[in-house]
């Protein structure tokens, strides 16, 4: 697990990971705000934008995130319509 985002209680991980892969449209400056709003030190605010691309592009197994899985995160592929590695 990231270890700057691994003191995050499983409630407010799954807020950040969700936020990550819905939210097109907020700044970076906009969601770097609503994650230290919603109880983020900005430290590990920072870290999950560091992964807002990646998010963005893939969908991952539950459990199996870049940020919950770090070297063994498992994106689909809709060609196989498998979860494969990063």
């Amino acid at each position: 697990m990231d270890p700057i985002l691994a003191a995050l209680p499983s409630a407010l991980l799954a807020f950040v990971e969700g936020q990550l892969s819905n939210d097109e449209v907020s700044s970076d400056e906009e969601m770097l705000e609503h994650f230290i709003s919603n109880g983020l030190t900005e430290e590990q605010a920072r870290q999950a934008l560091t992964y807002r691309d990646q998010y963005l592009n893939n969908i991952y197994l539950t459990g199996f995130t870049p940020i919950t899985a770090v070297d063994e995160s498992l994106h689909f592929n809709p060609h196989t319509r498998q979860f494969e590695p990063d």
